[in-house]
């Protein structure tokens, strides 16, 4: 146990020596954890082939939501158009199904969940607050409007979808009523963002947005931006996302939990958000 808690802190640290060292002594193909911070060590130190080696034998087993991204990453490095089929654009949806008056309106519901001062340790928000527990199962009118109104934009969009047995995202079809794995309010103020990150429990993964920073205070655009695709930053990779989404008082954006999305940083103001994941069937 030691040491594959040396190896993965070298690995993250950049020690890369002493994390080749202490990665051979032990064996990957039995731990999941273990195995995605062999994989997060292959890819920083420039050998997707061998992560994409490590990553398969886990793709047929229940753990696999946490090596998609990786795989998704490694095919792009390599060139493999692969990557293509399992990022697809068409998994993602932006709607508007609140006008800016009724979100400011949430906005005024949220904020007074907002009681921390620091952003929650482990998680991808940076410089802001996080509601705690579950969110949609709050006892509130508000809230519970906007649970139903949103998971029915996502109902819509995921019976939409077309089949494929092989695609880790499109081979579930939607239950007649979604289950929300998570629900929560994030506020974002300051030099505020989200690292890139993925929800490997969930199947659909949202961003809704109810107050955002004027222009002036958040910066020029693209700053505030929803960016899909990009890994994250600290595997050290060239590779930006692939999509930006601009935030809009009142939109929703869906796409798949597997997929790496963040937020670019905003230069100040305050940021108000609801995301929520739906769990596979």
């Amino acid at each position: 146990m030691l040491v594959a808690f040396a190896a993965i802190v070298a690995s993250e640290t950049g020690d890369h020596a002493a994390a080749e060292r202490h990665f051979s002594l032990l064996p990957t193909g039995s731990d999941a954890a273990l195995a995605v911070r062999h994989i997060r060590h292959l890819l920083r130190t420039g050998r997707p082939e061998t992560a994409l080696a490590t990553a398969r034998p886990w793709l047929d087993r229940p753990e696999a939501g946490q090596f998609w991204p990786y795989v998704g990453t490694a095919w792009r490095l390599v060139g493999d158009p692969r990557w293509r089929w399992l990022e697809d654009e068409a998994l993602v949806h932006v709607a508007d199904p609140l006008d800016p008056a009724d979100a400011a309106a949430m906005a005024a519901a949220l904020l007074p969940l907002h009681v921390t001062r620091a952003f929650p340790l482990g998680q991808s928000v940076r410089c802001g607050t996080q509601t705690d527990g579950p969110l949609f199962a709050r006892d509130s009118v508000p809230i519970r409007h906007l649970r139903d109104r949103l998971l029915a934009v996502a109902g819509r969009h995921l019976a939409s979808l077309e089949a494929d047995s092989a695609h880790p995202v499109r081979r579930h079809r939607p239950p007649p009523a979604l289950r929300v794995a998570g629900s929560w309010s994030v506020r974002l103020s300051g030099t505020g963002f989200h690292v890139s990150h993925v929800h490997p429990q969930g199947w659909f993964s949202s961003a809704f947005y109810c107050a955002l920073p004027s222009e002036a205070e958040a910066g020029p655009a693209p700053a505030g931006w929803l960016a899909l695709g990009g890994p994250p930053a600290d595997l050290g990779l060239d590779l930006p996302p692939w999509r930006l989404v601009e935030p809009r008082p009142g939109r929703l954006v869906l796409f798949p939990s597997i997929l790496w999305h963040g937020t670019l940083p905003i230069a100040g103001g305050e940021r108000l958000t609801v995301a929520f994941d739906i769990a596979p069937p």
